[in-house]
């Protein structure tokens, strides 16, 4: 039995690391698929992806170290256990951190230096996500995409979001930003990474995948990858997305048990961003032309023909501008 719990700890911590670069590489959210639309046609999307996970990995490593080496320096510094400081979430980033940085030398520019560290890290976060929804409003309106009224778009999405931000600047805000914490990724993230894997890996298809990348790129990427997008992508997000379901809590802030309405609400946060996906692909179906729906559905799970004729005509743009 204690051989059985030590696997089944290692396998937690791996299930663990592998939602938590699910989070932080943001898969699943569309920031980076939206953000790739300011590259070049034929920039190199492969060395930008591994690019990508090796800084995200870097730099979660740099900040784990500074962060817990500075706890446990005051720990040791008080002489009681870095477990005084046991602490998770808001709390560690703005309370237990904060406290720290009062025993380090010139504690004033530290606090200065972590709080504008963590203010431009939030203003970084929070631009992919205008982006996103920005860039859905421009494909629904194709006037938008004028640069003289980019401005006022991003104004509306900001003001519009002003409203929801007060909310968690009032007394009980803490309660609603941890309720909001606890279910707006959960188990959405880890259900729109599966689709992806599926819809790229199966229904469009790898050869197509690779077609497309060399139009842009001029090579393929390498075999590995697209074996890992069709088998071991989606196999470790099924096992995520089942982890996630099996180790679910009811909501919780410290000492407070949220009620069963608070939990209610926040089931319909997280439905929030699921529902759309079903109710999207289910319009698409009825508006997709054919005699029965089995037609329908194939028609619709289809790759657009327009895109070879645009991308062709993108890559010959490129190639006359160089």
């Amino acid at each position: 039995m204690q051989t059985v719990a030590v696997i089944f700890f290692f396998l937690q911590i791996w299930i663990e690391a592998c939602n938590f670069a699910l989070f932080s590489l943001t898969v699943g959210m569309g920031f980076n698929l939206t953000m790739s639309k300011y590259n070049k046609f034929n920039n190199n999307c492969f060395r930008d992806a591994v690019c990508v996970c090796i800084v995200d990995m870097l730099a979660t490593i740099l900040v784990g170290f500074s962060f817990f080496s500075i706890i446990g320096h005051v720990a040791y510094q008080r002489g009681v256990t870095v477990e005084a400081f046991a602490s998770s979430g808001f709390n560690l980033a703005f309370i237990v951190f904060p406290q720290v940085l009062t025993y380090l030398p010139l504690p004033q520019l530290w606090s200065t230096l972590t709080f504008i560290m963590l203010m431009t890290l939030e203003i970084d976060c929070q631009l992919p996500a205008v982006e996103v929804i920005s860039s859905a409003f421009e494909d629904m309106f194709p006037s938008l995409r004028n640069h003289k009224r980019r401005w006022l778009l991003t104004a509306l999405i900001l003001l519009s979001s002003f409203p929801f931000a007060i909310i968690y600047h009032l007394q009980g805000g803490i309660y609603m930003l941890t309720l909001v914490d606890w279910y707006a990724y959960f188990p959405s993230t880890a259900l729109f990474a599966l689709s992806e894997c599926i819809v790229m890996g199966w229904l469009y298809g790898t050869t197509r995948l690779q077609a497309d990348v060399q139009l842009m790129w001029g090579k393929k990427i390498p075999k590995l990858f697209t074996m890992s997008i069709k088998f071991a992508s989606p196999l470790l997000l099924v096992i995520i997305f089942g982890y996630s379901l099996y180790s679910y809590r009811p909501p919780k802030y410290e000492d407070y048990i949220y009620p069963a309405w608070a939990t209610a609400v926040g089931w319909m946060i997280s439905c929030a961003s699921i529902i759309p996906l079903p109710a999207l692909f289910i319009w698409t179906v009825w508006r997709t032309p054919g005699d029965t729906l089995t037609e329908k559905i194939r028609q619709s799970l289809r790759p657009n023909k327009q895109w070879s004729e645009h991308a062709r005509d993108a890559a010959g743009n490129e190639v006359l501008c160089i």
